[in-house]
């Protein structure tokens, strides 16, 4: 018996491809996309399996028909978890853009250390750092060669984070577990279990954890003082990391320096100019802000979009995803 799959997501060309590609390989099943109606979310009741883009936890508990979601990306964390186990829903995500995303923690970190934006706009006015002003210590840039770096969170783009730091620039890895494992792990050198004993060990501090109840705010003020001239790189969720608290800690002069892919406040819609933090962390020159892109690269966004089809297509095949979330987990 064939399956309805509704498609809320944006769709490219690629996309567009791929399910067209579905609708041969699966006949029996009904794949349905903006392209096939003009009121997409009126079909969400009968569907038994969505591709997410914009969906709302009421709109999940209303759909009697629904067995699986589909989320092309890593981090689900806006749907209850409740509701899907209640349900017996499975939810399917995809790790493709991690190579991406290790990329850009590792080039906002060179970025922040090597003081490129801070050195760019100066030199835009016309003022000169280093040996053409008689070589100042306080216009030094720091290297990234050797340092200890603390990776919060070993899952698919930390473990791609370590390969790169420690191939790349012969850094010293230290791993962050929440729970004890003996699992060992290729180009890490030491995991800790204590959040205060690796920030005292790292010289940069790499936020890539997904957003759970263990992990909201786990980097709080209490955390955060205690980052005395570190470096802070948060390509993980927003909401890990308290926002008055990293503030805080670049107002004091705690922290060495921030570079942050994610945000507390999001424009609502596409035109929306939006400034994304009600306190004024981007005016701080040790600061790199980034609009929360670190997967958005063509070989990001293509592998996330064959790793959903791949999902697909398990779920159609066999009954289960190649890639699920963990609701107890919730990663």
């Amino acid at each position: 018996m064939g399956k309805t799959i509704v498609f809320l997501n944006k769709l490219n060309e690629y996309w567009l491809e791929r399910i067209e590609k579905l609708k041969k390989e699966y006949p029996d099943s009904t794949f349905i996309t903006y392209k096939d109606t003009e009121n997409l979310r009126s079909l969400i009741p009968q569907a038994n399996g969505i591709v997410i883009g914009d969906i709302s936890n009421e709109e999940v508990e209303n759909a009697n028909n629904l067995e699986i979601i589909f989320g092309p990306w890593a981090g689900i964390d806006f749907l209850k978890k409740g509701i899907l186990k209640k349900r017996g829903i499975i939810l399917a995500n995809t790790h493709g853009n991690s190579k991406a995303v290790a990329e850009h923690a590792v080039s906002l970190s060179l970025a922040l250390l090597g003081r490129i934006v801070e050195y760019h706009n100066d030199l835009e006015r016309g003022l000169w750092h280093g040996f053409i002003k008689g070589s100042p210590k306080e216009d030094l840039w720091v290297s990234l060669m050797g340092k200890n770096c603390g990776i919060l969170g070993l899952g698919n783009i930390g473990s791609q984070l370590a390969k790169i730091l420690k191939n790349g620039f012969n850094c010293h890895i230290i791993g962050f577990k929440k729970h004890f494992t003996k699992e060992k792990y290729e180009f890490v050198d030491e995991i800790i279990f204590d959040l205060l004993e690796l920030i005292q060990k790292a010289d940069i501090i790499f936020n890539v954890l997904p957003l759970t109840k263990e992990t909201i705010n786990l980097l709080n003020w209490e955390i955060i003082s205690q980052m005395k001239n570190k470096f802070l790189i948060s390509v993980g969720r927003a909401l890990i990391i308290d926002e008055y608290a990293l503030y805080r800690a670049l107002k004091e002069g705690i922290l060495a320096g921030a570079a942050i892919d994610v945000w507390y406040n999001y424009p609502k819609t596409k035109d929306e100019v939006a400034l994304p933090s009600v306190y004024p962390i981007h005016t701080f020159k040790n600061v790199v802000i980034s609009p929360h892109v670190g997967g958005f690269t063509v070989e990001g966004q293509t592998s996330m979009i064959d790793e959903t089809i791949e999902n697909i297509k398990s779920y159609l095949t066999v009954g289960a995803p190649l890639s699920k979330v963990d609701l107890d987990l919730e990663y």
